[in-house]
């Protein structure tokens, strides 16, 4: 071995493997950095990026709205903004500026007015669908008026009739133009039912001011909606009936009675099917321990159940003549 270690052989031996690690060495040096460059680039390039995004921002407007009402604008202008494209999400997300148009030199009347962006980051860009808007610029009115109900009738069903409406508000403040508040011929609460309608309605109803040709006015209403109940019932009607005096309460088999009265007929109001069948008003005389011939005052009552909702008037006096079986028998 020792021979060996001591021979040329040996040394050119150890001399190649010694240049092959150098050589693998180097090579693994290489490539890291390499890899580091291309990370750093990547990176870099993400950072570096751009994007762009089109976002709807409401519009405000610089003016003295105590004085002055103002018509004709867009609610929302659309913003096209590019930039970095982190700073292009944040800013989209959060929204953080304003777009909007200074009134406040502008005296009333229409005008054209520049539409302005404020508060985005100096490295964002930006474009509006809408440099300019045109406006109109008019004194402002506030009036109170009252509210009424807007319905189709013809939804109501056949044989059904509509009672009073209530209205969970009264009355409502118009603002807007003193040339649109002065058109105002009635605010209206829009009540949408279906057809055939056979039940009372309940519901949130949308208020409008309207012109004198119907047509809806560009105000500003205070509250804007309200709560409606309409009643519908079966239409009822009335109809004068006579009456048919029955005896009612306990009575004895060897009694009869028989009854008179001054009223002739009542007023019955109902259900237009009820009295249709209705020829005269049955009304029990109660004659428990009426042993003699009497006079006394009955109530007559009625029931929903068959239609009839009331009766005038609402009591009678009834004679009531009482006679044995035998007694009679005997005339």
């Amino acid at each position: 071995m020792k021979r060996f270690m001591n021979s040329p052989w040996a040394m050119r031996l150890l001399a190649l493997l010694c240049a092959l690690v150098l050589f693998a060495y180097v090579s693994s040096m290489k490539t890291s950095h390499n890899t580091s460059i291309l990370t750093n680039s990547a990176s870099k390039t993400t950072l570096t990026s751009n994007r762009k995004v089109t976002i709807s921002a409401p519009l405000e407007l610089n003016v003295n709205s105590t004085k002055y009402f103002v018509t004709g604008y867009p609610e929302n202008v659309k913003v096209t903004i590019e930039g970095p494209a982190a700073l292009v999400t944040t800013t989209a997300n959060t929204q953080n500026f304003k777009v909007y148009a200074n009134l406040s030199d502008l005296s009333v009347g229409r005008h054209s007015v520049k539409v302005q962006v404020d508060g985005l980051n100096k490295e964002l860009s930006y474009s509006l669908n809408q440099k300019y808007i045109h406006i109109n610029i008019q004194p402002r009115r506030t009036a109170t008026y009252k509210v009424h109900t807007d319905f189709n009738k013809q939804n109501v069903a056949s044989g059904y009739e509509v009672g009073t409406a209530r209205l969970g508000t009264s009355s409502v403040k118009v603002t807007g133009a003193v040339s649109e508040v002065s058109k105002v011929a009635k605010v209206v609460a829009v009540v949408n039912t279906e057809k055939n309608l056979k039940k009372s309605v309940n519901q949130q109803a949308m208020i409008e001011a309207l012109d004198a040709n119907g047509q809806t006015l560009n105000v500003v209403l205070t509250p804007s909606t309200t709560s409606v109940y309409i009643p519908i019932s079966q239409a009822t009607t009335t109809k004068d009936v006579g009456l048919d005096l029955k005896a009612s309460g306990k009575t004895t088999a060897d009694t009869s009675y028989s009854f008179s009265t001054d009223t002739k007929s009542v007023t019955v109001t109902g259900t237009k099917a009820a009295l249709a069948k209705l020829s005269s008003l049955p009304i029990d005389v109660d004659v428990t321990d009426v042993k003699s011939s009497t006079e006394k005052t009955v109530k007559i009552t009625t029931s929903d159940d068959d239609g009839i909702l009331s009766v005038s008037p609402k009591s009678i006096k009834v004679k009531i003549t009482v006679k044995a079986n035998s007694e009679a028998s005997e005339n």
